[in-house]
């Protein structure tokens, strides 16, 4: 058995943290989808270009974005569950130190 402690104070702040960065990122991510859907301001061939490199940029940051929430939500269940499993070891471990009577 090792001699790992955890500080669930710390692990609880860690979550917050990052609950509130994925809060963030869903911001983000609602605002960029204007830009997937940039209109050329002409029918010239430099206002489709322009168009074409920013839908682009745009959809590359969108993905990203993405990929990043996805992460960031499997990081903070992951997070909750261990949260989760030593407070109940820990109440287990209390429960089994009381006195009977």
């Amino acid at each position: 058995m090792s001699g790992t402690k955890v500080d669930l104070d710390t692990l609880r702040a860690a979550i917050k943290e990052y609950e509130a960065i994925y809060l963030e990122l869903d911001k983000a991510h609602d605002t960029g989808g204007a830009l997937t859907a940039v209109q050329p301001a002409g029918l010239d061939m430099p206002s489709k270009v322009y168009n074409n490199w920013a839908v682009t940029a745009g959809a590359a940051h969108q993905k990203s974005n993405e990929q990043l929430r996805n992460t960031l939500k499997t990081r903070i269940e992951n997070l909750k569950a261990t949260l989760t499993q030593y407070e109940e070891t820990e109440q287990g471990n209390k429960d089994n130190l009381k006195p009977r009577d």
